[in-house]
C-alpha cells in the first residue's frame, strides 16, 4: 500500500512538472521567441534631407527577428487575434507599417524596411472562418 501511494504521488508530481514545461513552451514557440518578439519594434531614425519629418524605420535586427519568427512559427489556421498576440499591430513596426483593417478577413501587412529595402509579410485570412490561409513574404528594394 505504501509503495502504491508513493508511486501515485510521484507520478502526479511528474505529470504536473511536465504540464508546466508544456505550458511554458506553448507560451514561447521556440527558445528566444520573446526576445525576437521585442526586436520586431526595434527602430532607427532616418533623417530626411528636405526638411520633412524624420522616418522611423526597422533596424536590421528587427528584420532578422521577423525572418526567424516567420520561419519558425506556423501561422496557418490561427485566428486574427492569435496572430496579433504573436506579432502585434502592424502599424507599430515602423513608419512604413500599415494599420490593420476593420474587416476580420482583411490581411495583416507587416513591413520591415530599413529605408533601403527589407521584407513585407502579408498574412491573409479565409473569408469562411477568418483563420490564416496564406503567408506571403516579399522582398523590398
Amino acid at each position: 500500500m505504501i509503495r502504491i501511494s508513493i508511486l501515485f504521488v510521484g507520478s502526479a508530481v511528474l505529470v504536473g512538472v511536465l504540464a508546466g514545461v508544456a505550458q511554458d513552451r506553448a507560451a514561447e514557440p521556440y527558445v528566444g521567441f520573446k526576445s525576437d518578439q521585442a526586436l520586431l519594434r526595434k527602430q532607427q531614425i532616418v533623417k530626411v534631407s528636405d526638411g520633412g519629418k524624420d522616418l522611423k524605420v526597422s533596424s536590421g535586427e528587427a528584420i532578422q527577428a521577423a525572418q526567424r519568427i516567420v520561419s519558425r512559427v506556423s501561422f496557418l489556421f490561427r485566428s486574427r487575434e492569435e496572430v496579433l498576440d504573436l506579432l502585434g499591430d502592424p502599424a507599430t513596426i515602423s513608419d512604413y507599417g500599415k494599420p490593420q483593417g476593420k474587416d476580420p478577413s482583411s490581411p495583416l501587412v507587416y513591413v520591415f524596411d530599413t529605408g533601403r529595402g527589407g521584407l513585407q509579410f502579408t498574412i491573409s485570412f479565409s473569408r469562411i472562418n477568418n483563420k490564416v490561409s496564406q503567408v506571403l513574404v516579399d522582398f523590398l528594394n
